[in-house]
Protein backbone atom coordinates (compact mmCIF):
# COMPACT_ATOMS: atom_id res chain seq x y z
CA UNK A 1 0.00 0.00 0.00
CA UNK A 2 1.38 3.36 -0.34
CA UNK A 3 0.52 5.39 2.11
CA UNK A 4 1.75 8.90 0.50
CA UNK A 5 -0.83 7.99 -2.09
CA UNK A 6 -3.90 6.99 -0.04
CA UNK A 7 -3.38 9.80 2.36
CA UNK A 8 -3.51 12.23 -0.77
CA UNK A 9 -6.46 10.69 -1.94
CA UNK A 10 -8.08 10.58 1.61
CA UNK A 11 -7.43 14.22 1.84
CA UNK A 12 -9.25 15.08 -2.04
CA UNK A 13 -12.54 13.28 -0.75
CA UNK A 14 -12.25 15.20 2.70
CA UNK A 15 -12.28 18.41 0.38
CA UNK A 16 -15.21 17.14 -1.61
CA UNK A 17 -17.62 15.88 1.35
CA UNK A 18 -16.74 19.10 2.96
CA UNK A 19 -18.19 20.87 0.15
CA UNK A 20 -21.10 18.39 -0.55
CA UNK A 21 -22.45 18.26 2.89
CA UNK A 22 -22.23 22.24 2.87
CA UNK A 23 -24.42 22.50 -0.40
CA UNK A 24 -26.61 19.53 0.86
CA UNK A 25 -27.14 22.10 3.79
CA UNK A 26 -27.71 25.00 1.98
CA UNK A 27 -30.00 23.50 -0.80
CA UNK A 28 -32.44 21.59 1.86
CA UNK A 29 -33.39 24.88 3.03
CA UNK A 30 -33.75 27.11 0.16
CA UNK A 31 -34.88 24.82 -2.55
CA UNK A 32 -38.00 25.86 -3.75
CA UNK A 33 -39.62 22.67 -3.18
CA UNK A 34 -41.02 21.95 0.19
CA UNK A 35 -41.36 18.39 0.02
CA UNK A 36 -37.74 17.46 -2.00
CA UNK A 37 -36.42 20.16 0.27
CA UNK A 38 -37.45 18.01 3.42
CA UNK A 39 -35.64 15.04 1.93
CA UNK A 40 -32.72 16.71 1.22
CA UNK A 41 -32.24 17.63 4.51
CA UNK A 42 -32.92 14.16 5.83
CA UNK A 43 -30.08 12.92 3.15
CA UNK A 44 -28.17 15.72 4.42
CA UNK A 45 -27.60 14.53 7.65
CA UNK A 46 -26.68 11.11 5.83
CA UNK A 47 -24.19 12.71 4.02
CA UNK A 48 -22.74 14.61 7.34
CA UNK A 49 -22.08 11.39 8.88
CA UNK A 50 -20.76 9.36 5.74
CA UNK A 51 -18.21 12.20 6.14
CA UNK A 52 -17.39 11.90 9.62
CA UNK A 53 -17.09 8.18 9.20
CA UNK A 54 -14.50 9.66 6.53
CA UNK A 55 -12.69 11.63 9.34
CA UNK A 56 -12.28 8.28 11.34
CA UNK A 57 -10.89 6.15 8.37
CA UNK A 58 -8.41 9.06 7.93
CA UNK A 59 -8.04 8.66 11.57
CA UNK A 60 -7.47 4.91 11.29
CA UNK A 61 -4.53 5.47 8.79
CA UNK A 62 -2.73 8.22 10.80
CA UNK A 63 -4.29 11.11 8.51
CA UNK A 64 -6.02 14.78 9.96
CA UNK A 65 -8.00 16.44 7.66
CA UNK A 66 -6.72 19.63 5.97
CA UNK A 67 -7.81 22.67 7.26
CA UNK A 68 -6.87 24.53 4.39
CA UNK A 69 -8.31 22.16 1.79
CA UNK A 70 -11.93 22.81 4.46
CA UNK A 71 -11.66 26.56 3.59
CA UNK A 72 -10.52 26.25 0.10
CA UNK A 73 -13.80 23.85 -0.20
CA UNK A 74 -16.17 25.81 1.75
CA UNK A 75 -15.12 28.90 -0.25
CA UNK A 76 -15.68 26.56 -3.81
CA UNK A 77 -19.03 25.70 -2.30
CA UNK A 78 -20.03 29.51 -2.11
CA UNK A 79 -18.71 30.69 -4.96
CA UNK A 80 -20.58 27.32 -7.16
CA UNK A 81 -23.65 29.22 -6.25
CA UNK A 82 -23.31 32.01 -9.12
CA UNK A 83 -24.81 31.07 -12.05
CA UNK A 84 -25.42 32.83 -15.49
CA UNK A 85 -29.41 32.39 -14.68
CA UNK A 86 -30.34 36.04 -14.98
CA UNK A 87 -31.25 36.31 -11.37
CA UNK A 88 -28.74 37.52 -9.23
CA UNK A 89 -30.80 38.02 -5.47
CA UNK A 90 -33.61 35.63 -6.18
CA UNK A 91 -33.56 31.91 -7.19
CA UNK A 92 -34.34 31.06 -11.10
CA UNK A 93 -36.96 28.06 -11.75
CA UNK A 94 -33.28 27.05 -13.55
CA UNK A 95 -31.27 26.68 -9.60
CA UNK A 96 -33.58 23.80 -8.19
CA UNK A 97 -32.83 21.64 -11.31
CA UNK A 98 -29.20 22.44 -11.30
CA UNK A 99 -28.96 22.35 -7.36
CA UNK A 100 -29.80 18.38 -7.62
CA UNK A 101 -27.59 18.02 -10.51
CA UNK A 102 -25.07 19.02 -8.18
CA UNK A 103 -26.04 16.84 -5.22
CA UNK A 104 -26.15 13.90 -7.52
CA UNK A 105 -22.57 14.68 -8.99
CA UNK A 106 -21.20 15.05 -5.26
CA UNK A 107 -22.99 11.60 -4.29
CA UNK A 108 -21.59 10.12 -7.08
CA UNK A 109 -18.33 11.15 -6.38
CA UNK A 110 -18.55 10.19 -2.91
CA UNK A 111 -19.66 5.98 -4.05
CA UNK A 112 -16.28 6.23 -6.32
CA UNK A 113 -14.67 7.62 -3.47
CA UNK A 114 -15.77 4.81 -1.07
CA UNK A 115 -15.56 2.00 -3.93
CA UNK A 116 -11.68 3.10 -3.80
CA UNK A 117 -11.35 2.64 -0.31
CA UNK A 118 -13.56 -0.79 -0.10
CA UNK A 119 -10.98 -2.39 -3.25
CA UNK A 120 -8.04 -1.00 -0.52
CA UNK A 121 -9.96 -2.38 2.68
CA UNK A 122 -8.30 -6.22 1.13
CA UNK A 123 -4.85 -5.90 1.20
CA UNK A 124 -4.68 -2.60 4.23
CA UNK A 125 -6.24 -4.23 7.64
CA UNK A 126 -6.62 -0.40 8.44
CA UNK A 127 -9.71 -0.09 6.52
CA UNK A 128 -12.78 -2.01 7.56
CA UNK A 129 -14.39 -3.74 4.90
CA UNK A 130 -17.50 -4.04 6.37
CA UNK A 131 -18.04 -0.71 6.99
CA UNK A 132 -17.04 0.61 3.78
CA UNK A 133 -19.91 -1.68 2.16
CA UNK A 134 -22.31 0.18 4.77
CA UNK A 135 -20.98 3.36 3.40
CA UNK A 136 -21.54 2.12 0.03
CA UNK A 137 -24.98 0.67 0.51
CA UNK A 138 -25.69 4.13 1.48
CA UNK A 139 -24.52 6.11 -1.39
CA UNK A 140 -26.39 3.61 -3.71
CA UNK A 141 -29.37 4.82 -2.06
CA UNK A 142 -28.55 8.62 -2.24
CA UNK A 143 -27.74 7.87 -5.56
CA UNK A 144 -31.72 6.67 -6.33
CA UNK A 145 -33.28 9.17 -3.93
CA UNK A 146 -31.37 12.06 -5.68
CA UNK A 147 -32.16 10.61 -9.64
CA UNK A 148 -35.71 10.42 -9.15
CA UNK A 149 -35.65 14.00 -7.23
CA UNK A 150 -33.58 15.08 -9.96
CA UNK A 151 -36.17 14.05 -12.55
CA UNK A 152 -39.22 14.74 -10.59
CA UNK A 153 -38.71 18.40 -9.79
CA UNK A 154 -36.75 18.83 -13.83
CA UNK A 155 -39.93 17.93 -15.18
CA UNK A 156 -42.26 20.19 -13.28
CA UNK A 157 -39.49 23.42 -14.01
CA UNK A 158 -38.59 22.63 -17.70
CA UNK A 159 -41.83 20.70 -18.63
CA UNK A 160 -44.53 21.90 -17.00
CA UNK A 161 -45.72 25.80 -17.07
CA UNK A 162 -46.22 25.81 -13.97
CA UNK A 163 -44.45 29.20 -12.37
CA UNK A 164 -42.42 28.57 -9.21
CA UNK A 165 -42.55 31.08 -6.18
Amino acid sequence: MNDAVLKGYLQHHWVGSTAGVAGFRRVGRSHGDPAAAAEIRTLSDEVFADREALRGIMRSVGLRPSLPGTVVARVGEVLGRLKPNGTLFRRSPLTDVIELETLRLAVTGKKAGFEVLRAAADSDPRLDPYALDRLLERADEHVRALERLHVTVSRERIVSSKPVS
